[in-house]
């Protein structure tokens, strides 16, 4: 019992008491290094059991299975009550995620999209931009860009990606570099005319240097990003659909397992490659809602996420597929 007392001691002190280990080893004038050893013989030898009282809705679990099964280094699972609006809750988990890997001297690279632009829109009212302190922080875009087209709302403005990123350098006090160029072109020459100007390559070589990417992943289906952008004709849309497209980040067409759709369209596309995203070291990816389920799997198994951001409905699937 002598033992067992000095554990007890310990464990009130600590557990009930409030006291840090470093209090309770000048209480009782034993080091540190003893109170951490007897903590963990309390642990062992059940004198103390941890219960954790998650809160309705918590996802931690099923976001363990998805970052041990497609190798992620986080999956970040929104969940919202009836009436919530899901994609202001995907957009703060976005914009947190930002926000907490910011540093000095860092390349943030983003993609467009309505998703983004919403995460934006929340990054601009975090109350944590206060105290935000950091310098030097270069903001690029991971493609060229499209104009917003004459007939779209003003509202949209921002899922266009040099407006998005001249938004995000002001909100952050970073530095904001544009592409230059057209995103999709009439020719590979054309295309290759543009990766060697200069402007255009010191901003692409920016963003194969990135820190963190974050993307939208979108569909290859009537309401693709792609069409919607009117960046191609339809039968040429079709034509990748034919060729298996699943998914699309980037702007480039996958099929199931994440592997690039080969047509003639890459050779017209100015973006970077899918094989330069992949030596980004945090890239990722922000998608939600049901009809994406499989053009977000399938860029997990490509590998070209290693961060997903998504919510409960499309977690508890890729958890069980």
């Amino acid at each position: 019992m002598r033992e067992e007392r000095f554990i007890i001691k310990v464990v009130e002190m600590h557990y009930k008491q409030g006291m840090s280990q470093l209090e309770i080893g000048k209480k009782l004038n034993v080091s540190r290094t003893t109170i951490s050893r007897t903590l963990a013989q309390a642990r062992k030898e059940g004198y103390v059991q941890i219960k954790i009282n998650y809160p309705d809705g918590a996802m931690t679990s099923t976001e363990t299975i998805l970052e041990e099964k497609f190798h992620l280094k986080e999956a970040v699972i929104a969940c919202v009550k009836d009436g919530e609006d899901l994609s202001e809750e995907i957009a703060f988990y976005a914009s947190d995620y930002i926000l907490r890997t910011l540093k000095n001297h860092m390349t943030l690279a983003l993609t467009r999209g309505v998703t983004l632009q919403k995460t934006v829109e929340c990054l601009a009212k975090d109350v944590r931009l206060r105290f935000l302190k950091v310098d030097d922080v270069k903001v690029v875009p991971l493609m060229a860009t499209t104009n917003i087209p004459l007939t779209a709302e003003k509202s949209f403005r921002l899922a266009y990606s040099n407006y998005l990123i001249d938004e995000v350098a002001k909100i952050i006090n970073g530095n904001g570099y544009q592409l230059l160029a057209p995103q999709y072109v009439t020719s590979s020459e054309i295309k290759e005319h543009f990766l060697n100007e200069a402007s255009v390559k010191e901003v692409m070589d920016l963003a194969r240097a990135a820190d963190v990417a974050v993307m939208g992943i979108g569909t290859v289906d009537q309401n693709s990003a792609i069409i919607n952008a009117k960046l191609i004709p339809v039968e040429e849309f079709e034509r990748m659909q034919e060729k298996g497209g699943t998914g699309e980040i980037l702007s480039h067409v996958v099929n199931k397992d994440g592997e690039l759709i080969e047509d003639d369209f890459e050779g017209r596309l100015i973006s970077l490659s899918l094989e330069d995203l992949k030596k980004i070291p945090i890239r990722v990816g922000v998608a939600y809602g049901m009809e994406k389920k499989d053009a977000i799997l399938s860029v997990l198994k490509g590998q070209l996420i290693n961060v997903l951001i998504t919510n409960d409905n499309v977690a508890e699937y890729l958890a069980k597929v």
